[in-house]
């Protein structure tokens, strides 16, 4: 896939608006193979800044074994459609790009394991809007040495 397949999709997912208040949201994690490896919840609450260009989020996910993943985000929209996102666990910078109703998020993040250790994996990462713009679907591929290893999809729904 390719950002640009989606610059005629509506509605328009404008990062900045969809992420700003409250959200939740569930997925599954399926292993390399297809194995089901886990369900989650989400709960998440942004912050759009438009003096600054700047998106606060906090996303807590929520585990089917008692594990809890806390990510806490700072997301700037550096032009029409281009984001980079800073969080505690991600190496450098997240990457991200939006065009109609899709965005796609690149970045590796040290992931805590239920023994307190972390794995490094590379997240690519595909958001897209759904029809009023109060509902997202999310697939991520997750990598270690270039090599699938999980994949994630979640559905995001905004909280009144």
């Amino acid at each position: 896939m390719k950002i640009e397949d989606f610059a005629d999709k509506k509605p328009a997912f404008i990062l900045e608006q969809f992420f700003s208040g409250s959200l939740r949201g569930w997925g599954v994690t399926l292993g390399r193979l297809g194995s089901f490896q886990n369900r989650f919840a989400i709960e998440a609450e942004g912050r759009w800044d438009a003096a600054a260009n700047t998106l606060a989020l906090r996303e807590i996910y929520s585990f089917d074994d008692g594990q809890v993943d806390t990510l806490t985000w700072t997301i700037i929209k550096r032009g029409e459609g281009k984001y980079e996102g800073r969080e505690t666990l991600i190496e450098g910078l997240a990457d991200g790009e939006q065009s109609g109703n899709a965005f796609h998020w690149r970045y590796h993040r040290n992931v805590p394991s239920e023994d307190g250790d972390k794995a490094k994996f590379g997240f690519d990462d595909w958001f897209f809007l759904h029809d009023d713009g109060n509902h997202m679907t999310a697939h991520a591929s997750l990598t270690k040495l270039g090599i699938e290893f999980a994949t994630l999809s979640a559905f995001y729904e905004r909280v009144a």
